[in-house]
């Protein structure tokens, strides 16, 4: 209490020194109050019981003004004095960093966070909580309705399995089910390809000779090959087999139509 009190003493010193008018301020006097209120309940404590009396005489001694009119503990006239240096922050900033160094050289401590600073901190960390908790349900909801939107899709692409008590169970059931059906197209599929593939003559029919000449498909190797030993015969050896090819599949196979039509007309 007596380093409190000598603390309350520094900074009405330091307060008179920046303040010109000080000691005319309603603060000047409820500092001058605290002071000796603390000075009185200082002596009560260090003097003996027996001496009561005369300490009782002291403090009644005192002048009427510097008696508060209801005692008040260190703790209030801390609380007092925090609340007045609080003011001067916003009335007077260039003050209250003036005493607040005064105060942190007496205190030997290199930070203080004051009371609004750390209620201000901490409505920012709740703020920011609260913005981190919306995320987490706004994510939430989403996962939610990308579930539903998938056991939606997989109801109308397997209608012949209907909802049960669980849509996750029914859900993997119907792709179960998808997977079944794919490995039956692609075993069909492969017995499709499997199967043998008839080979054509090596002597066109009159509809390949017509389908070459006009021009939506080609002569095989071997079909082409006859048609040229055809060609060759109904020129009357004119062209060699490599004009002939050079000619295209098409002017061979309207040889070997013009020669059949002679034969059957």
């Amino acid at each position: 209490m007596k380093d409190l009190r000598n603390l309350l003493i520094d900074c009405r010193i330091e307060l008179r020194k920046a303040h010109r008018d000080f000691q005319k301020t309603q603060l000047c006097d409820q500092l001058d109050a605290a002071i000796q209120e603390m000075a009185h309940s200082i002596n009560r404590t260090a003097l003996p019981a027996s001496t009561s009396g005369t300490a009782a005489e002291s403090a009644s001694a005192l002048p009427a003004q510097a008696v508060p009119g209801k005692a008040e503990t260190s703790q209030q006239v801390a609380l007092a004095w925090q609340a007045a240096a609080r003011d001067l922050k916003f009335s007077d900033p260039a003050l209250y960093e003036s005493l607040s160094k005064r105060v942190m050289s007496k205190l030997e401590a290199k930070h203080l966070v004051d009371q609004v600073t750390e209620l201000h901190d901490m409505e920012q960390a709740l703020a920011e909580a609260k913005a981190k908790q919306d995320e987490t349900l706004a994510a939430h909801y989403a996962t939610i309705a990308q579930r539903d939107a998938l056991l939606g899709a997989l109801a109308t692409a397997v209608p012949q399995l209907k909802d049960g008590g669980d849509p996750v169970a029914v859900a993997l059931a119907r792709l179960e089910w998808l997977q079944s059906q794919r490995a039956q197209a692609m075993a069909a599929a492969s017995a499709a390809s499997a199967a043998p593939i008839e080979v054509e003559s090596h002597v066109p029919t009159d509809v390949v000779l017509r389908a070459v000449l006009a021009g939506s498909r080609a002569l095989t190797r071997e079909q082409r090959e006859w048609c040229v030993g055809e060609a060759m015969v109904t020129t009357g050896f004119q062209f060699t087999p490599v004009e002939l090819i050079e000619k295209g599949d098409a002017h061979l196979a309207g040889l070997v139509l013009n020669h059949v039509t002679q034969q059957t007309g």
